[in-house]
Order: C-alpha cells, then structure tokens, then sequence
C-alpha cells in the first residue's frame, strides 16, 4: 500500500499500481450505502455491502404507505441484484462490531482498507414508558402493523408523539385521508422545531386547516394502551399512538470507539473520516464544518454518498481528498414535506414555499420514485 495525503498533513491508504484494489466494507444499505455502490463502481474497488435487510427502503414514501398511495414494491428494492449488478458483494448479515481491518458480522468475518459506516439510525424512546409499545414507522415492518392496525381497527383518535419532519406528515396524510381525531404532540414550543420560527408559524397554521389538533410544550411521561399520561398531570384517551419522536445511534455505532459528539453521534472530519480509514455518512454521522452542522435528511445522506464516492475516486488517482460541503443544515434546513394526496410543501431556510401545492407534490413524488427506481 502506498499513501495519500488529503492536503492537511493527514494520509489515507491506496492500492499499489497493479493490485487488485482496495478493499472497502460498507456497513448499511440505506440512502447513503446504497447511493455510495452505485456512484463508486465500476471502480478500482472491492466493495461489500454488509446489511440485514434484504432491500433499500425509500423512507420519504412511509406517510404515503400508511395511507394506501403507495404499495410496499413502491417503496424498496432488493439489494442482492443490485450489487450484483454493479460489481459488489452482498453480505445479508448484521455488522456486530469493527476491528482493526476487520469487520465482525453475526455469521461472518469482511476484511476491509477502507470502511464506510452508513448504518442510519433506531428509534428512540428516551425511556418513557409504554413508548415501545406504540406503533413505529420508523421501520418498514412497523409501518406494515401500524397500516393493518388502522386498517382493521379503524381508531378515532390518533395521537402522533413528536412534531418533526416524520410526524408532520404522517399527521397531514392521515388527517387527509381517514375519518379520525389526529393530536400532534410536541415537547418543544412549536412544531417542526428543527426548522426556522417563519416555517413552523406557516405549518402550524396548514396543520390547523386540515383538522390537526396540535400541542406544544408538552412532554409525554407514560403511555398505556388507550391513554397518554402527560408529565403536567393531565391525560389524553386515544385508539392509537404513533411515536415518531426521535432517533439514536444503533447498537454498533454506541459500540465503536471513535470520538463521540454527546456519547452518541461519530465525529468526522471536513472529509467524512472517522478514523484514516473509516468513513461515516448519514444519520449516524455528526458533521460539523466551518460552524454549519448537517441535518439528518435523505438530502443530506445522498449528497455525502456522492461526495465520498468522488473522494474514494480521488484516492485510486493519487489525488487529495475534497472537503465536504453541507447544503442542509440544522440552521437552514432544506426539505420537500408532504401535506396529503397532491399537496406538498418546499421548504429552503427561512422561506417555505406553499404554492403551487399540486405541483410541489408531483415533484417531491418523482423525486422519491426516482430515487427507489435507481436499485431496480
């Protein structure tokens, strides 16, 4: 191996002319995994992608599943065909933890020169009790039970925990398509508090037209079959409960020794590195470059995927690495939200672009289709 310098006085690992190349272990198959095989090959790579799941989940279609718009073949693609297709290796196993050049699976065991993490991130219930009991969309399998349960059972009232981009619309799509009572519950004092005051002012305001009843400033303290118990003393009655009120690392990640942002997130560098020879994208990833932090979006784990296959491109040319720059960040978030059937939302810093809806949705729709259709 010979090495290579990224401008700063640090060096990463490249094969010698004539090798095979280097090998590189990707560790998750979603937005940033998946986009990454399929910028970076055909390359002077090895690459394996290690993932439990069998398909590429589009996760921006989720409200639209819950409601019966899209089908589950919609939404995923099997990822064995696709690597198969773009030269790489499909490893269907859980990473369990990463070693030295290696990474250990529940079955088996990937040598790697480089490691890209892009594992996402689990639901988290922040310990609140009978949180875990609730209905996730969160995961495909949960969004499946959380769709039969409303379904079968049809609930009149649905209490929706955490007012971020997921409970946004997940709220919108149901307020829009069901005959029900739709309470949206949030801890902080607006809704979607993560984007500018302007934009939650705007939402809240949608979000009433369409029948959602919202409440701010209020914290779950337990949640029981047909009742939440607020931490104030009161108490809502409901037929169903939908958390989408946040995420953390997954067990591999909390398991990994690199530095930490709170004990939870992986610290990179400009160029996406945890380590010389370890990358980490998406959600499981803290970006902080020149005072901006990147948003955990889908237009953030795309553009990282892209950029890192570009920087893996540079590395087999003997060239510097680039350093990234983030588009959508905590203060200036970037994002298409969808408010129902045909009707949708842009959102680019402090502006929120409201007309015209119909078309908005069109796009926000072609762009998650395009997206899925990509790994087919």
């Amino acid at each position: 191996m010979i090495r290579i310098s990224d401008g700063t006085g640090n060096e990463s690992i490249q094969a010698k002319e004539g090798e095979i190349g280097l090998k590189v272990a990707v560790i998750g198959g979603g937005i940033a995994g998946a986009e990454l095989l399929r910028t970076a090959l055909p390359g002077p790579f090895e690459i394996t992608l290690i993932e439990p799941k069998q398909q590429i989940e589009c996760q921006a279609l989720y409200p639209e599943y819950l409601v019966g718009m899209v089908r589950v073949e919609d939404l995923t693609a099997p990822l064995k065909p696709f690597c198969e297709r773009v030269g790489a290796k499909f490893v269907n196993e859980r990473a369990i933890r990463l070693e030295e050049n290696l990474v250990i699976c529940n079955k088996s065991q990937i040598e790697y020169d480089l490691a890209i993490i892009a594992t996402g991130a689990v639901q988290n219930y922040f310990g609140i009790l009978g949180a875990d009991r609730t209905f996730s969309v969160n995961t495909l399998d949960g969004l499946i039970k959380a769709r039969d349960f409303l379904e079968r059972r049809k609930p009149d009232k649905i209490a929706i925990i955490g007012a971020g981009l997921t409970g946004i619309e997940v709220a919108c799509n149901l307020a829009e398509s069901i005959d029900a009572s739709i309470y949206l519950v949030e801890t902080k004092t607006r809704m979607l508090p993560q984007f500018s005051e302007n934009v939650s002012s705007m939402m809240e305001k949608m979000l009433s037209e369409m029948g959602v009843q919202t409440l701010a400033c209020t914290k779950v303290r337990e949640i029981t079959e047909n009742r939440i118990e607020l931490a104030d003393g009161r108490a809502m009655e409901c037929d169903m409960a939908i958390w989408t009120a946040g995420i953390k690392p997954c067990d591999l990640v909390q398991s990994l020794s690199f530095a930490k942002w709170k004990d939870e997130w992986i610290l990179v560098d400009p160029y996406l590195r945890a380590s010389e020879n370890v990358f980490a994208l998406g959600d499981n990833a803290w970006i902080d470059i020149d005072g901006k932090v990147a948003s955990k979006t889908a237009v953030e784990a795309e553009r990282q995927a892209k950029h890192t296959a570009a920087n893996l491109a540079r590395l087999a040319k003997k060239r510097a690495l680039k350093r990234y720059s983030i588009l959508a960040s905590t203060d200036s978030q970037v994002a298409l939200i969808s408010m129902g059937r045909e009707c949708a939302v842009g959102v680019y810093g402090d502006t929120c672009v409201t007309m015209p809806t119909k078309l908005i949705h069109a796009l926000k729709y072609w762009i998650d289709k395009s997206f899925i259709q990509r790994f087919k």
